[in-house]
């Protein structure tokens, strides 16, 4: 079974400032369970000035104590591999980012866009769609793909917690927000795909 959850999200910033606010908030006191960040490919194309980079996160293992019983499950720590492009002339940008820990047991992957928001173009939409598929685990494949499913959520919702509190940092308070402007939202599909 493939688990989704889908995001929607407006800051009331421009773009810009949301993009590059984004492409260094990790690492921050503001989360814990990233412990470092290591950028191991940077380009930009001369001609369409295209920005791409791709980094390298090391983060804390936080499956719980009793999942870790099954001896896969118990390691030091998680990787994760995240993609950007930066199209900076049309102030957008996307990213793609997958888990490479447990590669062999688990898919996790998200694929993000920010983008002016039609609405007003001072501020930033942003649309994140992520999958979670376990398999090869037998009978705890449903106990862990119901962590995994929590744990996306949770962290999408942290996620867009932080950005709010570093926009505010940076660049003081943007323009007052709705009462809410976030949505997120499951999916389940007995279908395997990939988000690639």
């Amino acid at each position: 079974m493939v688990l989704g959850l889908d995001v929607f999200h407006v800051f009331k910033y421009p773009a810009d400032k949301v993009i590059k606010t984004h492409l260094a908030k990790y690492p921050t006191p503001k989360e814990k369970f990233v412990e470092c960040i290591k950028t191991v490919e940077e380009k930009v194309d001369s001609v369409s000035g295209i920005e791409y980079r791709k980094k390298l996160a090391t983060c804390t293992n936080v499956v719980p104590n009793f999942l870790r019983r099954l001896g896969l499950l118990n390691v030091p720590a998680i990787y994760l591999e995240e993609e950007s492009w930066y199209y900076r002339r049309q102030r957008t940008a996307k990213l793609s980012s997958r888990m490479l820990t447990w590669a062999n047991l688990a898919e996790l992957s998200e694929e993000s866009e920010f983008r002016p928001s039609p609405e007003n173009p001072n501020w930033t939409e942003f649309r994140m769609h992520g999958t979670i598929a376990i398999t090869g685990v037998g009978p705890f494949g449903a106990i862990l793909e119901y962590y995994a499913q929590m744990f996306l959520r949770g962290g999408g919702k942290k996620s867009i917690r932080i950005m709010e509190e570093l926009l505010r940092e940076r660049y003081g308070e943007g323009t007052k927000p709705s009462s809410n402007n976030s949505i997120l939202s499951n999916t389940t599909s007995q279908s395997r795909h990939s988000v690639s």
